[in-house]
């Protein structure tokens, strides 16, 4: 991995915040939790997450919207969507709005999450990659 990549988990529900936590504690991960999705947005504007999984069914603002506003404010974070509320509507709106991947509450295995973060942190790497080029081209 090029970096350590920063990772916000944001989930109304303490005791997912928690268990996913401890199945990034091993991972070359930065790892913050919030379980507030309107401060979870602020974090990102002021923290500068590079990944975001995010719970879909949160009060307040639920995570399409969240989603949306993340790829609004800036398009190369990478998002990871997670619900327990399992709809096609759910599923192709979190394609739609540009969420890389989804997977559903309860988790069968939190390595296929742990793999998605990798595939995130891949495209980031190569993000950082193409942008490198680039500058060093502007600077010719």
């Amino acid at each position: 991995m090029a970096r350590k990549y920063k990772v916000l988990i944001v989930d109304d529900s303490t005791s997912i915040l928690k268990a996913l936590a401890r199945a990034f504690a091993e991972t070359p991960y930065d790892v913050t939790t919030c379980n507030d999705p309107v401060k979870s947005y602020e974090m990102i504007e002021d923290e500068h997450f590079d990944i975001v999984i995010s719970d879909i069914m949160m009060p307040e603002l639920d995570g399409l919207s969240l989603l949306r506003k993340i790829k609004n404010y800036n398009g190369t974070i990478q998002v990871i969507m997670i619900t327990g509320y399992i709809t096609i509507n759910n599923t192709l709106n979190a394609f739609r709005y540009g969420a890389n991947d989804i997977f559903f509450k309860p988790f069968k295995d939190m390595q296929d999450l742990i793999d998605a973060v990798d595939a995130a942190a891949k495209k980031l790497n190569r993000i950082n990659e193409i942008l490198k080029v680039l500058a060093s081209e502007k600077g010719n």
